[in-house]
């Protein structure tokens, strides 16, 4: 009996041994593949970031050299041909990005509507280049001036928008992929401490084979709490990164109004269903202040404008910088058609007014026009903003300092 008994203790302990070494086995193995995982987590994620932020680096890049060429800034010839290596440069890092596949459905959508933009963007690029070729096969001085002259205008209607909307693109793109990361890593983590608790219930049976497992778990923890704590800073950075940019895209900087992508943004879909007042105002001659004085007074005198605008009529109307020195006003719902009337007078008020800057006081006269705008009118803000900005012109050949009206058509 006593025989008995010895051998199925000695069994008893060769089946615990067992046990604990395949437990012990099965362990370091899920351990192993969970670190396996976030590494590879880490590392793939990385190299999307890494992608993307190149593309919307070169995307930037050659939106700056076009803002410079349009300018005036160095060698138009030198920056179109910049324009022209950067937007291969840009593809390329968004077909390896594209060749990673391993997007979410969200993702991949996003993205598509990168590479529409971008495409729109460098088709664009390339009709104003080859046309620019053309006109100076003619060596006309007069036709290059015009084209030249031109090229803002065919940037803020043709190129901006779709610059602007790729870049929106990109970093929803990255924040797509920042939020799927941090999913996998917060599961990463969840199946380690589920690991723990198993490795924790093992030490009760086997001290030898927990120490060995804590050996091996403390290696692998420290490394994704590393891996973990590495991404978390770059998640936060591309998040503070996100929010500079969306800020940029619908906002001046100078001025801190919102600017004509904003405006296209809070009014496009009221366009057909609705009708409201808007206005526009422009400052007359005010290229003398930036010539006599230099353009930080010029942009000093802007933004003392814009803070007494907002400060008197915010209340009243939504107000937008759309371009350097024009400012745009659409009236609440509930301002009545005699209050818009008292409200155009102090609007001119404030901007005619004379203010002082840097012990200089300046005051310049202000043209604008202003529309009763009826439900269908226009077709989109492009063409709502081009109506209203011709009316202004004639007030300002007619001598400036005059308020046209927008007729209803």
């Amino acid at each position: 009996m006593a025989k008995q008994k010895t051998e199925f203790s000695s069994f008893g302990y060769i089946v615990v041994g067992i046990a604990l070494a395949v437990i012990m086995l099965l362990n370091m193995s899920l351990l192993y593949l969970n670190y396996a995982s976030a590494n590879k987590t880490f590392s793939t994620t990385s190299t999307e970031m890494n992608l993307i932020n190149s593309a919307n680096g070169m995307l930037q890049n050659a939106n700056s050299e076009l803002v410079n060429m349009i300018a005036g800034v160095g060698n138009t010839q030198g920056h179109m041909n910049a324009i022209s290596n950067l937007f291969p440069a840009c593809q390329a890092k968004m077909d390896a990005y594209e060749k990673l596949g391993i997007h979410n459905e969200l993702a991949v959508r996003r993205f598509r509507h990168v590479r529409a933009y971008v495409s729109a963007y460098q088709n664009k690029f390339e009709q104003y280049r080859d046309q620019y070729t053309e006109i100076l096969k003619t060596n006309d001085s007069e036709q290059i001036q015009a084209f030249q002259d031109s090229l803002k205008d065919l940037y803020e209607q043709d190129i901006a928008p779709l610059q602007t909307a790729a870049t929106e693109m990109l970093v929803a793109t990255i924040s797509i992929s920042t939020t799927n990361a941090n999913k996998r890593t917060a599961e990463s983590s969840r199946n380690m401490y589920l690991i723990l608790a198993v490795l924790a219930a093992v030490l009760v049976i086997g001290e030898i084979a927990v120490f060995l497992a804590a050996r091996y778990n403390k290696r692998a923890s420290e490394e994704i709490s590393r891996k973990s704590a590495q991404f978390a800073e770059a998640s936060s950075k591309l998040m503070r990164s996100r929010e500079k940019m969306e800020d940029i895209a619908v906002s001046n900087i100078l001025t801190g109004l919102k600017n004509r992508y904003a405006l296209e943004q809070d009014i496009g879909e009221r366009l057909a269903t609705e009708q409201f007042n808007i206005a526009v105002f422009d400052l007359d001659n005010f290229r003398s202040i930036n010539d006599t004085y230099g353009y930080d007074f010029g942009d000093e005198y802007l933004a003392q404008i814009a803070e007494k605008l907002k400060e008197e009529f915010d209340q009243f109307a939504d107000i937008y910088n759309i371009t350097g020195n024009e400012f745009c006003f659409v009236f609440k719902r509930t301002v009545s058609e005699t209050q818009v009337i008292r409200l155009i007078e102090n609007i001119v008020n404030v901007m005619t007014a004379p203010y002082t800057i840097l012990n200089l006081t300046v005051q310049l006269t202000v043209s604008g026009s202003t529309y009763h705008y009826l439900a269908g009118d226009c077709l989109n803000v492009n063409s709502l903003l081009v109506k209203m900005d011709n009316v202004l012109r004639n007030a300002k050949r007619a001598g400036g300092g005059q308020i046209f009206q927008v007729m209803n058509i």
